[in-house]
């Protein structure tokens, strides 16, 4: 078996966890001020509403990102001592715990605490992964060509959720776009799942 073929083969299962892990991001992204809208400001169609929802999950998105991002320093310190899959599922898991908490929550305060949740999972997500793309590569020049093949994780994720996830709401959900999101904490959930797997079967 060639050197290639054994990264690509080490690569495989980060790139089952990211396509779980996006696909429930891209839920988030896609249907959060709908849900806001709709399930919080309860009027879907009424203008202000929609501002408001706006508003609220611009409120949203910069906690989850200034959080994830604050953690994501810590992350690069505790990768050293503990298992990048054990501290990779611990995240996903918390953060799926906040995408399926926007499901039961309808104050603009109390879903701070999800999207608080879905920071801790974010800065995982957007470091872990590729800290271990890195390991896996072994040098700069051979680490830049697994970089753009693992963007693709991202990619297909992406198509995916375009076609799934709409035609989901639409003929399973009755348009019930709270469930959509809820969907995309079951994905991540699937996720941490996986990368806790991996980590229980390397451990064992």
């Amino acid at each position: 078996m060639t050197t290639n073929t054994q990264k690509l083969r080490k690569l495989l299962p980060l790139f089952i966890i990211q396509f779980f892990t996006w696909l429930g991001l891209f839920s988030m992204w896609i249907y959060s001020v709908p849900v806001v809208a709709k399930y919080v400001f309860k009027v879907a169609n009424n203008e202000q509403n929609f501002e408001n929802a706006t508003f609220w999950v611009g409120i949203y998105f910069s906690l989850y990102s200034i959080l994830g991002t604050s953690i994501a320093f810590l992350l690069h310190r505790y990768i050293k001592k503990y298992n990048a899959y054990l501290l990779h599922s611990i995240a996903l898991l918390i953060g799926s715990f906040g995408l399926i908490s926007i499901y039961f929550f309808a104050s603009p305060i109390a879903l701070l605490l999800s999207f608080g949740l879905i920071g801790v999972g974010w800065s995982s997500i957007s470091t872990i992964p590729y800290l271990m793309v890195e390991k896996i590569s072994k040098d700069e020049e051979d680490a830049n060509k697994y970089y753009a093949i693992f963007n693709f994780s991202t990619v297909i994720p992406q198509v995916v959720a375009a076609f799934l996830l709409a035609f989901l709401t639409k003929n399973y959900f009755s348009g019930e776009t709270n469930k959509t999101i809820f969907l995309g904490g079951i994905f991540m959930l699937i996720a941490a799942g996986i990368c806790f797997g991996i980590f229980f079967k390397k451990k064992n």
